[in-house]
């Protein structure tokens, strides 16, 4: 401790260029510095009262020996920091979540307002906003997990053992048009393993596997679906309080603010458009071959916010069905179809003019961000955070080029 008051001595007397005294001032000198101090001197009349109040005695401190502010401040930082670092370990199971609901709190927050115009509960205009974002994803599992439940029921097992049969032997054939064959009994190796029973397996563990990611998912989202709620029932209040705390002026918060909120719900409305647009597209593509379109596309719709492998998760074993029902022409041009028109152009080429199409048609007062800076934040964002980061990239991104420009305007 005594270490630590030595070195703030040594940087305080070198910035305020006045060193600790090393002892007290004496009676004249403390007298002079009272009478600097204090107010004018009371007049006689006693009606009259003093115009001015005597200082405290932490201005008086101040005025003598500026060095005690400056460790106060050193030690208020310390503390402040330690304080901010245990309440981030306290809370870090629920630093992700957290997160997650203010920002869709933020690209969400025009619901509330809306909600707000007609109700004036509070509480019950920030439920129902929490309610109509839960729908978005209710709405479509409930009818993946319907449909999918109906298939399952109608599905014919001696069909599709025959089907395997056809499958198998269709490999077979393939197999046997391979030139080069060594010394390995090739096709009773790949066939051991390509057998039923194995199927069965991987489909266990896969399923067991979803299974858990699926609690997991679901455990996130209602611990989402709490904290967004409270975002939208104190947002006001924390924007005020922020706006008292944090060491900026009004219209420079408003500037990220704005330049946050813009931005998310650009990435918000683009995103829904991209799932729609290419659910539709591969489910009238599978329909058109005999195959159950609302099903697949609604499941191809919600597997493309996976990051990569969403849709491979869908076109293949689709393409796989239809090699085995012998169409193998099918099951080419699903894969060509999927991989270059809907991975490719929908998901790459189109979806920048989403986004621009959003930008200046959807909000109030468009962004001055190019489209291809929110894409290329949307793959970032996905590269580092995973799924959540369709919404960690594009507000990371934004809020960088919105202290760029406050810099630029108000300190270059």
């Amino acid at each position: 401790m005594k270490i630590l008051n030595k070195i703030l001595d040594k940087i305080s007397s070198k910035i305020y260029n006045n060193p600790k005294p090393k002892s007290l001032p004496n009676a004249q000198e403390a007298q002079n510095t009272q009478d600097l101090t204090q107010s004018t001197p009371k007049d006689n009349t006693p009606n009259q009262s003093p115009q001015t109040s005597q200082p405290t005695k932490s201005a008086q401190n101040l005025a003598k020996n500026p060095y005690h502010s400056f460790r106060a401040q050193v030690f208020f930082g310390l503390a402040f920091c330690v304080s901010l670092a245990l309440m981030a370990w306290l809370y870090y199971a629920f630093l992700n979540a957290l997160c997650i609901a203010a920002l869709l709190c933020i690209a969400s927050y025009f619901i509330k307002q809306w909600f707000s115009a007609f109700i004036k509960s509070n509480a019950l205009s920030s439920l129902l906003s929490v309610c109509v974002l839960l729908l978005l994803i209710i709405v479509p599992l409930f009818f993946i997990i319907h449909l999918g439940a109906l298939s399952l029921l109608s599905v014919d097992w001696l069909q599709a053992q025959s089907l395997y049969q056809q499958a198998n032997d269709k490999i077979t054939q393939i197999l046997s048009l391979i030139p080069i064959k060594a010394n390995l009994p090739l096709e009773e190796n790949l066939l051991s393993k390509f057998s039923l029973s194995s199927i069965v397996a991987n489909a266990t563990k896969i399923a067991s596997y979803v299974l858990m990611s699926s609690v997991s998912f679901v455990i996130d989202i209602c611990f989402i679906a709490v904290f967004l709620f409270v975002f939208f029932y104190y947002g006001g209040r924390i924007y005020k309080y922020m706006e008292r705390i944090l060491p900026f002026k009004s219209e420079q918060i408003a500037l990220v603010a704005g330049e946050i909120n813009g931005v998310l719900r650009v990435v918000f409305f683009s995103t829904i458009l991209n799932v729609c647009l290419q659910g539709v597209a591969f489910g009238v593509c599978a329909w058109a071959f005999g195959l159950d379109g609302v099903l697949l596309g609604l499941l191809y719709g919600i597997c493309s916010l996976i990051p990569i492998i969403g849709g491979v998760l869908v076109w293949l074993p689709t393409c796989a069905l239809l090699f085995a029902q012998g169409n193998l022409f099918a099951a080419v041009f699903l894969a060509v179809y999927s991989v270059v028109f809907i991975a490719f152009i929908i998901d790459s080429v189109v979806k920048p003019f989403l986004i621009r199409i959003v930008n200046k048609k959807l909000l109030d007062k468009p962004l001055e961000v190019s489209e291809f800076v929110i894409f290329f934040a949307i793959f970032a964002g996905l590269g580092a955070f995973g799924f959540w980061g369709i919404i960690f990239g594009p507000a990371i991104s934004v809020f960088f080029i919105a202290l760029l420009r406050i810099y630029e305007r108000d300190f270059a």
